[in-house]
């Protein structure tokens, strides 16, 4: 009989009868951790053994100390480096607006996400151990991160709905506010140091020293040549005598220069410029100036995923989707080598950021793998000219027209010559819009305020002059004005961007995909897979050496006998397709 907490108190009774009448009870648990086998001694006492028991029982944070050399270790020798955060509020999507510039979007995200806190990292390295066999070295981690109570409390917001749904996905609120690994800001660290060392010098060259008749006088004391140094530390070697946490991590990170790859990845960035380096500033091009000096190697999966490449074969490019798709016969089978320890069992960890950063290195790994193959690319394939190409470009959510806001270069504003704010009585619903505007062509449309929608219709028929005319003759009521004229753009002074026949698809245009995606029934059918989300919980109770790959596992056997198009073929390809119908548990699932 299995027993929760719903029917715990019904059966009680008869459990506590059934303990009384046996002549003996059996016993035997499950745990999240256990004490390795290479912490213990062949000759302990029982004494020393519940010692070593005792002690990694009681484990903090402190047990990240012992394993960052090895994290570091990893992070140098990877070829390069997945992220994923898991954060306690995010940007609701009703407050995004599908006509949002990409500066628009950020003022958004700056006023709502900055004030939320970004409470699980996950990062999984990747190295290419034979490019020509698709044999990779994989090794993850999974970090819970709180601030230092004592010194360095904050204040920060959470929203019921995202704390519901980390709950739901069985995020362990314990081992956060318990266990979790504080952090610091480097700008606002470095200053606090800073003063502490300004505060220590000057009370050290102000001292009272008393004089011959029992008195005591004030005199300034000249610095000696080691002090004058002690007080002239750099930033690095301020920060590296000082305890900075998972910070650490994330600054080596950025130093080593390796590619950082995210799925959806706008948000993992955003917290991670404000919680470890500097509060993002209100501006969107001061943001991207930070973001293009600290990491210059960004690649998110989800724009890869959403191109003319991969348009024929990947439906929908939610991250569990993608990692569903890419174990199909469509791509190359791939091999990732392990070490022998803890493991991620398949959709059971869904949105915990150690799993997700590992399914989204595998999705790397394997449509460059695709790439490569189409390519005849016989090096490793994040050495592949393409990567260029997707580099800075980051998935850009709810959007009419624009698939991806570049950090690294200017973004570029597509033609709205189709796209007019209407301004109505404030009666009006979205329903009144879908029904004055269906004659024509309605594309897209969202409220700006109580008496504004923005639209956009179809111009195949008309001029942007003649629908003006039509639609203002409909109705006396309404106010319609063109999106330059409303924004008072000069369009002679602003860069058009232009068509890019790896971006600029059609999402109607996707494979078709009816199927509803049942994750346990990709558990069974996949075992392969499985086995390979290598993930080390840094909170969690075990203790390892540095990594020695023991294990080697790979994809289902896929058939890829039947001849499959080039990469040219398949941009060039546009097939009609329908709807897609997913199961999710919260509305924002299904996108990210």
């Amino acid at each position: 009989m299995d027993v929760n907490r719903d029917n715990f108190y019904d059966v009680l009774p008869e459990i506590l009868n059934d303990i009384n009448n046996a002549d003996f009870v059996a016993i035997d648990g499950e745990f999240t951790g256990i004490l390795p086998f290479n912490k213990m001694n062949y000759f302990d006492t029982p004494a020393e053994r519940y010692k070593r028991h005792y002690e990694v029982n009681l484990v903090s944070f402190s047990y990240f100390y012992d394993v960052l050399p090895e994290i570091l270790n990893d992070i140098n020798n990877a070829d390069f480096v997945a992220i994923d955060g898991e954060f306690t509020g995010i940007l609701a999507f009703d407050k995004m607006n599908y006509f949002d510039t990409p500066a628009e979007r950020y003022k958004r995200h700056y006023e709502c996400d900055r004030h939320y806190l970004m409470v699980q990292v996950g990062l999984a390295m990747i190295r290419c151990v034979n490019p020509t066999e698709n044999r990779y070295g994989l090794k993850a981690y999974n970090f819970y991160l709180f601030p230092e109570n004592e010194t360095d409390a904050i204040d920060f917001r959470s929203k019921s709905s995202s704390l519901q749904f980390l709950a739901a996905n069985r995020f362990d609120f314990v081992q956060l506010f318990l266990k979790g690994i504080p952090f610091v800001c480097r700008t606002k660290h470095l200053e606090k140091l800073k003063n502490s060392q300004l505060s220590l010098s000057s009370r050290r060259n102000n001292r009272q020293i008393p004089n011959g008749n029992n008195e005591k006088k004030s005199e300034t004391m000249t610095n000696s040549p080691k002090q004058s140094e002690s007080n002239n530390l750099s930033d690095a070697d301020l920060l590296k005598n000082s305890m900075t946490g998972f910070s650490e991590v994330i600054w080596k990170l950025q130093e080593s220069g390796k590619p950082i790859i995210g799925h959806n990845l706008h948000m993992d960035m955003l917290h991670i410029i404000n919680q470890f380096f500097t509060p993002i500033p209100s501006s969107y091009d001061d943001y991207k100036s930070i973001v293009k000096s600290l990491f210059p190697k960004l690649i998110d999966t989800k724009t890869i995923a959403s191109t003319s490449i991969f348009q024929n074969i990947i439906s929908n490019t939610a991250l569990n989707a993608v990692y569903k798709t890419i174990r199909e016969p469509s791509f190359p089978a791939c091999r990732f080598e392990t070490a022998d320890n803890f493991r991620y069992a398949l959709g059971e960890h869904e949105h915990t950021a150690g799993y997700d950063a590992t399914c989204t290195a595998i999705c790397m790994a394997k449509m460059m793998a695709y790439i490569a193959e189409k390519t005849d690319f016989k090096q490793n394939p994040i050495e592949h000219p393409l990567i260029n190409t997707f580099t800075g470009k980051l998935f850009y959510m709810r959007s009419f027209d624009l698939k991806y806001s570049d950090l690294l270069n200017d973004d570029d504003l597509p033609d709205r010559s189709c796209v007019f704010y209407v301004t109505h009585p404030q009666k009006w619903s979205t329903g009144n819009i879908r029904e004055f505007f269906s004659q024509w062509n309605l594309l897209s449309y969202d409220r700006f305020d109580l008496t504004t929608h923005i639209i956009a219709v179809s111009l195949k028929k008309d001029t942007t002059e003649t629908m003006l005319t039509k639609m203002r003759a409909n109705d006396k009521n309404i106010i319609i004005t063109p999106y330059a004229e409303y924004n008072h753009l000069d369009l002679s002074a602003i860069k058009i961007k232009e068509p890019n026949h790896l971006f600029d698809i059609d999402p109607n245009n996707r494979k078709s995909n009816k199927r509803t995606y049942i994750d346990k029934d990709a558990v069974t059918s996949t075992p392969e897979i499985t086995t390979i989300t290598t993930t080390i919980d840094i909170i969690s109770n075990t203790i390892e050496k540095p990594i020695q790959i023991t294990k080697s596992y790979n994809d289902p056997l896929l058939d890829n006998k039947r001849r499959s198009p080039t990469i040219e073929q398949l941009i060039e390809q546009k097939e009609k397709a329908k709807g897609i119908k997913k199961q999710k548990l919260f509305e924002y699932d299904d996108e990210w």
